[in-house]
Formats: structure tokens, sequence, C-alpha cells
């Protein structure tokens, strides 16, 4: 929680004008009820002897100014504490974003996707409450409980007495009740995580669960992470829900011994008012507001405590390492892969095992294999979205482990298995490729991905509108978008992951054949399934089960590879040729 605090410290002169805003707004609530006893014991029961209406009116006057103050005084404080808040939580999620954006994918894996959108999202809101108290309520609950009891003493010692018994008494009842709150708290937001990460897969996955009828399956999961988190919170609630109850009863029974005994004073003709006895029943008021305010804090306090610490869990992992970037630093397309194996965390042997491997500048390559072959590990190794467990990945025979990522990436440009296309233009998902491409160049990569046509066809043609996810673009679209968004970028690697799949044939030979006169000098790398997408190239490197089994031309491969036969007799029902 400390820490977390440390981001209010740019606010800290904002803090400070919320707070003394608070103090003159509880200033003048202390104010209002010792006017109002004047009003009643010098004014209304002295009428009978005297005029005191001018009295009365002037008292008025001054209730309304003071009460004219008081509010001006909430509403800037108020406005002061939200731009206090709304810096604290901007700042904090800004925080969570970037050291997300700087994990790996194994300590992604570990947190889970849904309980990193939970921690921005609902942990944060959670302490902003944290944010506002400490402008506000941390001031006002403290001087008007003080300031009440205070002025209740100077009214009539006894009196307070009442008041200062009873408030240990709330108070032992609601640490009580915070202290069965905490863990329910901590199941809720587990079961929160879970249900995000439930709701996820089935919005990504809703055509697969249509397809084989799954719906009850997936309600039925659903409905178990949501049944268990709602029945923790309501547990919460109810818990949260008897302070403000028990607290009132108690301070509402401090109010009538007050009434009972301070009648009881005044017939001992102790000195005691009916007006002094009216202001000890307003101090109460303020002093059972603040009691509330404290008592509220006191419940709320585990589950802040709790959505801090499991924030703490985002913001304290240390940054990865990453040496200095070399801005200027450019590569001739030479890559070696020397004794290179790679391991998921978990996993029970490595994905990828003793790979060594040589890659020319300039060169067409294909990697083949089946499914889980390690294809696309090598991507991810060559990419630096992982770091190989032995051996050495070498560009220019500098080992990777001491270029920045991303001086290795502003060398490679991808077009990954997946093609991911985001909500906005046509030019817009182009030019994330390039920021700075111009219209030329992005139209230029368009007709190379064969995706010109398609565009032309538009009425806004560039400013064509994409939905999220590509949902209004086929399958075959998204691939030629992607590959589109890969060629803008000026790179000496290209890397097509699997990216020509939802291609046709023919599509995807004039793609590659005009991706092979525009880079002709430039390294690419293709991983494919197809043994018609690898058979042109200069070297084939075929992957199986995570090894390199062999590597050479179509032709050669043909002669003593195996299952480099394999696959080529299965994909076109031959043998050699």
């Amino acid at each position: 929680m400390k820490k977390l605090i440390a981001y209010l410290k740019p606010y800290k002169k904002w803090m400070v004008f919320a707070a003394l805003l608070t103090t003159v707004s509880a200033v003048c609530q202390l104010l209002l009820p010792t006017v109002m006893s004047d009003i009643l014991d010098k004014g209304v029961y002295q009428a009978a002897a005297r005029n005191t209406f001018p009295y009365i009116l002037r008292c008025c006057a001054v209730m309304l100014a003071v009460a004219a103050v008081s509010l001006g005084a909430v509403i800037a404080g108020s406005w002061f504490s939200s731009q206090v808040v709304a810096g604290f939580i901007r700042d904090l999620r800004a925080d969570i974003f970037r050291k997300v954006d700087n994990m790996t994918f194994e300590q992604i894996g570990k947190l889970g996707t849904g309980a990193l959108i939970t921690r921005s999202t609902h942990d944060v809101g959670t302490l902003s409450w944290v944010a506002g108290m400490l402008c506000t309520s941390i001031v006002a609950v403290p001087m008007t409980f003080l300031g009440g009891v205070a002025l209740c003493m100077f009214k009539d010692a006894r009196l307070a007495l009442i008041i200062l018994a009873m408030v240990p008494v709330v108070f032992a009842a609601v640490a009580l009740i915070g202290k069965k709150i905490l863990p329910l708290w901590e199941r809720s937001d587990e079961y929160m995580d879970k249900q995000n990460d439930l709701m996820r897969e089935r919005i990504r996955g809703i055509r697969v669960i249509r397809a084989f009828n799954r719906e009850p399956r997936e309600h039925e999961r659903i409905a178990d992470a949501t049944h268990v988190m709602a029945e923790h919170i309501i547990r919460a609630n109810v818990h949260m829900e008897m302070v403000s109850p028990l607290a009132t009863l108690i301070l509402n029974a401090a109010v009538l011994l007050v009434v009972f005994f301070g009648g009881m004073r005044i017939e001992q003709q102790t000195g005691l008012t009916p007006g002094d006895v009216f202001a000890v029943i307003q101090y109460v008021a303020l002093v059972a507001n603040g009691v509330l305010s404290a008592s509220f804090a006191i419940v709320m306090l585990p589950h802040a405590q709790v959505a801090a610490r499991r924030i703490s869990e985002v913001t304290d992992i240390q940054d990865n390492a990453d040496p200095i970037e070399e801005e200027n630093l450019r590569f001739s397309g030479k890559i070696d892969f020397e004794d290179v194996s790679f391991q998921y965390q978990g996993a029970d042997r490595p994905a990828v095992s003793h790979v060594t491997l040589h890659i020319a500048p300039g060169q067409r390559i294909s990697v083949i294999g089946g499914t889980g072959s390690g294809k696309s590990t090598l991507v991810s190794l060559l990419l630096a979205f992982r770091r190989p467990t032995a051996g050495r990945v070498l560009f220019d025979g500098t080992d990777a482990a001491t270029l920045s990522r991303k001086t290795i990436r502003n060398n490679i440009s991808a077009a990954l298995q997946t093609a991911m296309i985001y909500s906005g233009t046509v030019g817009e998902n182009v030019r994330m490729g390039n920021l700075n491409a111009t219209q030329t160049q992005v139209e230029q990569a368009l007709d190379i991905a064969q995706l010109s046509d398609f565009v032309a066809e538009q009425k806004d043609g560039l400013n064509y509108r994409i939905d999220q996810s590509g949902v209004n673009l086929s399958g075959g679209q998204k691939q030629r978008l992607s590959i589109a968004r890969a060629i803008v970028k000026d790179a000496p690697i290209y890397i097509f992951d699997d990216s020509f799949s939802a291609l046709d044939f023919l599509t995807e030979a004039r793609v590659r054949t005009r991706i092979n006169e525009r880079f002709r000098d430039r390294t690419q790398i293709v991983i494919t399934q197809r043994v018609t997408t690898a058979m042109n190239s200069d070297c084939i490197f075929v992957m199986d089960d995570g090894v390199l089994a062999d590597a050479g031309t179509h032709a050669q491969l043909l002669e003593r590879c195996e299952i480099y036969r394999e696959i080529y007799a299965s994909q076109t029902g031959g043998g050699k040729k």
C-alpha cells in the first residue's frame, strides 16, 4: 500500500488545497450548532421578556453565511480531490500498462490475462477510494470527531462522556466485521479474474462453441465462477451494510441518553440550558457522521489492501534487463543458430532442441514441418519474444542477447501466424508497420499483397473502416492485410509465419512472386506447411518434433529426406519430381 501511495506525490499541492478546504467546511459545520444554541437561549426563550426577533434574524444571517462558505469549500475541495484521484488512476494504470507491455510471455502466463485486466480496472478503481479519502476524509473525520467532542465538553463535560463511551463500542464492532470481510474480498477477486478469463475464451472461441453445440457447457462454467464470485461479494456487502445501522443504533442510543441526562441536569439548575442540550445533540450528529465515515474506512480497508497487493504483484515485477538500444545498427540479413534449444515453462521437453543453421544475407528460406514441430518457436526466438534456454542466436555474428529487443525488431518485419487486425481504417492497419509511410507506399504494399482491388471497390478506399479483429474481412483478406503491413516496413529481414495459409494457390503465387521481385536482396524466411510454398526457396529447413531434421533445396530433400518426401507425397499425391 505504501508503494502505491507514492503515486500521489506529484499531487501533494492539490491534496493540501483539498485538505484545507475540507478543514474550512468542517469548522463551518461545527459553528452552526453553536449559533443555533444562541438562537434558542438568547432569542426564542427570551422572546417573552424582550423583542429578540432582530437578534434571531442576525443569527440566521450568520448561519446562512457560514453554510454558504461551507458549500463553497465543499465544491472547491471536491474539484481538487477529483483532480488528485483522476491523476492517481491515470498514472497507476499507465504504469501497470507499461509493466505488462514489458513482461515476458512467461510472466504474463503466470498471472493470466484475465487477472491483468482486473488489476488495471477493478483493483485500480478500488484504490481510487483511498486517494479520495486521503484528500478529504483523513482531515474531515478527525476534525469533526475531535471538534464535536471538544465543544460537547465545553457545553457539559458529563454529557460529552456519554459520547466518548459509545465510540469505542462502535469501533470494536466495526473492527470485528472488517476481519471477516478480508478473506471474502480475496476470494471474490480471484473468481473475478477467472470470470474474465472464461469470458475472453468464450468470445474468442464463439464459432467453435456454436459449431459443436457446447453453449450449455460454457454456460455452466461461467455460471459456476459467477455464483462463487457473487456469493462472496454478497456476503462481504452484507457485512459492510451492517456497519451503518449498527453504528447508528449505538449513536442514537447516545442521543437518547444525552436528552435524558440533559433534562435532569437542567432541572437540577446546573447552568445547562435547553440550547446547550440542543447543541450537544447536534454535536452528537456530527460525531456520528465522523464515526460512520471512519467505520466505512475500516471496513473498506481490507478490500483496498487486497487490491493493493494484487496491483503490487504487477508493479513490483522487475523490468527485464535489456542492452542499450543501437538506433542506427542495421543488419545485413545474416542469421545463425548455434546449438539452440528452448523449453517452455512447465513443459516436459524442449520445443526446439539443438538447432544449428545458417542463413546468408538475401537468401530465401523456408521452414517446413508438421504442427508442433517447433517452426513458430524459431520465429519467437528470432524476434526476441523469447530467449534461448541454451545456445545462441546470432545476427551478423553478434549474439542477440547483447542486442536490445527494439534493435532486433527494427531490423525485422514479420507477418505473424495469427493475422491481428485492429479497428480503424485499412490505411491505419497498414501503417502500423511504418508510421511514416506515405500514401503511395501504402498503396504499393497493398498492391503487392493483392489487396488493392478490394480497397478500390470500397467507396472510402484506404479510409474503409475495419471492425475490431477484422470481423468484416475474410480470412484471406486479413492475411493479405497483415502481409501488406509487413511489406510497408523497410527491413533487411522479412518473416512470413504461415501467413499464406488462407490464400488460394493462385493468389499465393502472385503474392510470393511480387514479394520476391520487391525484396530479392533481402533475407526472407517463410514458415509453412505447404510444399508448394517452400519448393522454390534457396534452402528449406525441415523441422520434426523440435529437431532440425535436414536442410537443402527441394530436389536435394526429395532425394535424401524421408520426412520431406512424406510431406510432399501427402500434399501432391506423387513421388519424386
